[in-house]
């Protein structure tokens, strides 16, 4: 499996969204209450203690994850945005597709044998409208 196909995979799952909205944030506040437990001394928090503490870099690893996720997330999300708009559908279409068609076409041009690319052509001028 790619990473690509993973990474689509988490992004629009309802159990991902889930873990990432709900359950993350639930264990980050259970986290933060056992750090508080873990720097403090007599009644008083000694924040130098900080580093100590493995509270501290399970919250920093449940953060990170957290920001990678987002992250990801607001980036699929703006490409899908992309395509409600017409130009950008267009655009993305030649330069998907117009390689590909030239080419195929290359060896109907050499020989002479237009008309299909011609059709093709008149074809793809209706879509692109």
């Amino acid at each position: 499996m790619k990473l690509k196909d993973l990474q689509g995979r988490v992004l629009e799952s309802p159990g991902w969204k889930t873990v990432f909205a709900f359950v993350l944030p639930l264990l980050a506040g259970v986290l933060s209450g056992v750090f508080v437990t873990e720097i403090t001394q007599n009644s008083i928090i000694v924040w130098a203690l900080f580093y100590k503490a493995n509270s501290f870099y399970a919250l920093l690893f449940f953060g990170l994850c957290t920001f990678i996720y987002n992250r990801a997330n607001y980036l699929h999300e703006r490409e899908i945005s992309r395509f409600l708009d017409t130009d950008y559908c267009v655009a993305y279409v030649r330069s998907k597709c117009l390689p590909e068609a030239a080419d195929r076409y290359k060896e109907l041009i050499r020989s002479g044998n237009v008309g299909q690319l011609e059709q093709a052509m008149e074809e793809l001028k209706k879509v692109l409208k």
